[in-house]
């Protein structure tokens, strides 16, 4: 075990297994991003990626490697990193590997949010992010109070409402594309599929700064979560406030999901399947925090090379590979949870 602060207290805990997975996962994903430097449509090579990094390239190789490829790469790990971490929140909240933001419906809404924002309203990007928070909040309560039973709503009762819910929404989605004008459908649309590209320095920072403050208080609430999947009654009886961890987690979890939506709009099953691939490779239970993140980010940066490599002419939103892929996982976890 690894322990940060004291003995008796201490700040972080962790094993030695989680520690390599996450070092692995990192330099996977920081190997995938230098590819994505260095191949596309535009041929360049490392000297011309260094001369361009320290300033010293020509502006073409400037334009292409700092101001397009360098944005979207850090983009994407940084999303990637904040779906999964998303997902793992949801998941054990439910206590249900079916439980992630895309499947009950917590990212359709932000999407209808953040449309609503776009189309209606026409706010620009604070509002659109606005938008994706209420919509995802405004979800979140709705099938919480539908799914509850007893004050909780947990399991397979959860999943259920929330497709439906996510049905709803999603087909409220088609009406405001259809009465938009063609020029803002087809924007909309397009960034509907989750597309990072035009990612640029501004956004990447705004991104990087939210996902930052979410993860700090992601590390805070984990301790209380172990205890609350344990058992409600177990962390009540050691005075653990479990409506408000609930609470917690679902706005963080939310504010994750909302962040991801309105820069890049929605990108499904990264937030379904990086907590499950991480806690199997650490062979650990619970939020397991720094493989989740890395594996987020390792699978989105990876969708996003497969999507600008596919057919180099006319890439693909990242989020139509993530939803080809993710919809096979989909499949074989449904048909997993069905034999139990």
């Amino acid at each position: 075990m690894v322990r940060i602060g004291p003995r008796e207290r201490p700040i972080f805990v962790t094993d030695v297994r989680a520690v390599v997975v996450t070092a692995v996962l990192v330099a996977l994903a920081a190997a995938c991003g230098v590819f994505a430097f260095f191949t596309g449509s535009a041929s360049i090579t490392a000297g011309q990626v260094f001369d361009a990094v320290l300033g010293r390239g020509d502006d073409f190789t400037h334009m292409v490697v700092v101001e397009w490829r360098a944005p979207r790469v850090l983009m994407a790990l940084v999303l990637g990193a904040a779906l999964a971490l998303s997902g793992a929140l949801f998941q054990n909240l439910t206590n249900n590997p079916l439980g992630s933001p895309d499947v009950i419906g917590f990212q359709t809404g932000s999407y209808t949010g953040a449309l609503i924002a776009m189309l209606v309203l026409r706010g620009g990007s604070t509002a659109t992010l606005l938008g994706a928070l209420a919509g995802g909040l405004l979800t979140a309560v709705t099938v919480f109070f539908l799914a509850s039973k007893d004050g909780h709503a947990r399991g397979v009762r959860l999943i259920i409402v929330g497709i439906g819910v996510s049905a709803m929404l999603a087909a409220v989605n088609t009406w405001l594309l259809l009465t938009a004008t063609v020029e803002d459908a087809i924007m909309a649309s397009l960034w509907g599929a989750g597309n990072l590209a035009g990612t640029s320095w501004n956004t990447l920072g705004f991104a990087a700064s939210g996902t930052v403050v979410f993860i700090a208080v992601t590390a805070l609430l984990a301790r209380p979560m172990r205890l609350t999947q344990i058992g409600i009654p177990f962390a009540t009886a050691l005075g653990q406030n479990v409506r408000a961890v609930q609470v917690a987690a679902i706005i963080i979890g939310i504010g994750l999901t909302a962040l991801a939506t309105a820069t890049v709009g929605p990108i499904s099953f990264i937030a379904l399947a990086a907590p499950q691939i991480a806690r199997r490779l650490v062979r650990a239970d619970g939020l397991a925090l720094m493989p989740t993140a890395a594996t987020g980010a390792l699978l989105l940066v990876l969708a996003d090379t497969v999507a600008q490599r596919i057919h180099p002419t006319s890439p693909l939103p990242v989020g139509i590979v993530t939803v080809s892929i993710g919809g096979i996982y989909f499949l074989w976890l449904l048909i997993q949870e069905g034999r139990k």
